[in-house]
């Protein structure tokens, strides 16, 4: 497309939205106002439902079962534990894992200066 067509397609397109703009101020200004104002719900005709279900036969009640438990993790991550438990249920000890030692600097030292700054 060249410049003029699609200039000419936005005026046509930018032309179309405020004359629709315009109908539709139009079309709010021209409502009666008691069409405007109006509260109440509309009726509306549904047919009636359906009567309920008869109820179903009682069943046997689910067996109960105990609550699972789950084993914290606390002392893998280096917060304190009851270091005499033994736990149960659990088949393979679990890892601790500690925490790598920092230097608080980087590893590298300063960068050199670049020649000519002397």
């Amino acid at each position: 497309m060249s410049g003029t067509m699609t200039d000419e397609g936005i005026f046509f397109l930018v032309l179309f939205l405020a004359l629709l703009l315009l109908l539709f101020v139009y079309a709010v200004i021209r409502v009666p106002p008691e069409l405007a104002g109006s509260q109440e719900q509309p009726v509306l005709d549904l047919p009636e439902p359906p009567p309920p279900a008869p109820p179903a036969p009682a069943s046997q009640p689910l067996p109960v079962r105990r609550p699972q438990t789950l084993a914290s993790p606390a002392g893998a991550f280096g917060q304190q534990s009851n270091g005499d438990y033994a736990a149960r249920h659990a088949t393979v000890a679990v890892p601790v894992i500690t925490s790598p030692k920092v230097s608080g600097g980087p590893p590298w030292g300063p960068a050199p200066k670049p020649p000519g700054l002397e």
